[in-house]
């Protein structure tokens, strides 16, 4: 296999992993067998938006000849965009750095407050040793990574479809959940679309800084189209694993987690090990894949923020990577606090919607037109419209949505809307005006 051959596979699967959370694993599934096939299919139409728009973001950094924080400070000049994106970097990883080897460690350091921190810090130490000791290879070990989850869900797939005895009843009605066409709800929509948004990944820059590494030479569109394409083919996957996973138990178990939201997929993770007491090798490769389904979306996330750190501050990888987990863990000792860290998570949830805007606009942006000296296509710009429109409206939304459950979810919005706002009106921090 030549270079360029060996690239391209390493991408594809690098896009992959990047979007393929814990989410596509426990959530993906809850979805379809809600909404059936009604909703799959405006998950899909969605999904296909959102890929477009993650190629065209990929391509416009590309064909800047600029590299994507560059690009932000010194032809765009909104370099707080950039560094908003940053703070939500390592706010998630500081939470999903925890939640992943929890899936490891929960039997032996629980899941309250010390036992967060301690997955925690062994998670961040990996993540550290991999960026600075890995160095050029750091790609080449995500890719593998990733190539390691798909394989571990399609043998965890086999193992249960083996394994579980039939129950003609129970899977005819998971089936009938699965193919049933439902009418089409505002909640639907909104759900499909949030979906789609976690299935592409936007918002972390994620393709911005794709696009800075690769050249015209490489088929974006199809290392970008080909991976978020595994990433669905995971979560069909993962939704006939937790059906077989619910078998052993009954429908009502099935029924509590399809309507039980994002508590509901917890509660059952939670109970996995009872369900599947009599099935210890089939509990072990779940846990083993969502364990890498989370690896893989840490470590390129990981990366772009060390990449924002290394050219926002002029300093070289090891200085990035050590300050970049610092500050994650810094973040990550208070917000160990079971329901500190549900705050901090709501605001990164809420501000995801308007941080994708902010990795849109090198699109639209006429300042790049006059770099590149090449106006975006009308299905460019509709695409992009089409985004915003669901973006900025969702957006909003989970906002009101925060302030009206009161409590501690008023503090994510508030937090939400002090950083979006910055990201909108803090640039002046950061440009430096000419000499009069």
């Amino acid at each position: 296999m030549d270079e360029m051959k060996k690239w391209t596979l390493y991408l594809t699967f690098l896009v992959a992993g990047f979007t393929t959370g814990i989410g596509t694993i426990g959530l993906f599934p809850q979805f379809w067998l809600e909404y059936g096939i009604t909703g799959l299919i405006i998950h899909l139409g969605f999904l296909a938006l959102f890929t477009y728009v993650a190629i065209i973001e990929a391509e416009r950094v590309m064909k800047s000849g600029y590299y994507f924080v560059e690009l932000y400070k010194k032809i765009l000049r909104k370099p707080a965009m950039i560094m908003i994106i940053f703070v939500l970097i390592t706010i998630f990883l500081s939470y999903y750095a925890a939640n992943t080897m929890l899936i490891l460690l929960a039997p032996l350091v629980g899941t309250g407050t010390l036992g967060r921190l301690i997955a925690k810090i062994i998670m961040l130490a990996i993540v550290f040793v991999i960026l600075t000791r890995a160095k050029e290879k750091t790609f080449s070990i995500m890719a593998i990574g990733s190539m390691v989850l798909v394989v571990a869900v399609i043998v965890t797939t086999i193992a249960f479809w083996i394994r579980i005895p039939s129950t003609a009843a129970f899977l005819g009605m998971a089936k009938h959940m699965a193919m049933s066409r439902q009418p089409i709800s505002l909640a639907m929509i909104k759900l499909a679309a949030e979906r789609a948004l976690y299935g592409v990944g936007l918002g972390f820059a994620f393709y911005l800084m794709l696009g800075s590494f690769i050249n015209e030479r490489f088929n974006h569109k199809l290392i970008i189209g080909i991976g978020v394409f595994i990433q669905f083919i995971i979560g069909v996957l993962s939704t006939i694993t937790i059906i077989y996973a619910i078998a052993p138990a009954t429908p009502a178990e099935l029924l509590k987690y399809v309507y039980g939201g994002e508590e509901g997929a917890i509660q059952l993770m939670g109970e996995l090990p009872k369900i599947l007491a009599h099935y210890q090798v089939l509990l072990l490769l779940i846990v083993l894949s969502i364990f890498f389904a989370g690896v893989t979306s840490i470590l390129p996330t990981a990366e772009v923020g060390l990449q924002i750190l290394e050219s926002s501050m002029g300093i070289n990888r090891g200085k990035a990577a050590m300050y970049l987990v610092a500050i994650s863990l810094a973040i990550g000792i208070p917000d160990s606090v079971p329901s500190l860290a549900e705050t901090l998570l709501k605001a990164v949830s809420i501000s995801i919607f308007f941080t994708a805007l902010y990795e849109l606009y090198p699109v639209v942006s006429k300042e790049i037109s006059k770099v590149t000296g090449i106006k975006p296509t009308t299905a460019k710009i509709v695409a992009s419209i089409l985004t915003a429109a669901f973006l900025v409206p969702s957006g909003l939304y989970a906002i009101y949505s925060n302030f009206k459950a009161g409590d501690l979810y008023v503090l994510s919005a508030l937090l939400a809307i002090i950083l979006v706002l910055f990201g909108f009106f803090g640039n002046s921090l950061f440009v430096k005006k000419a000499p009069e």
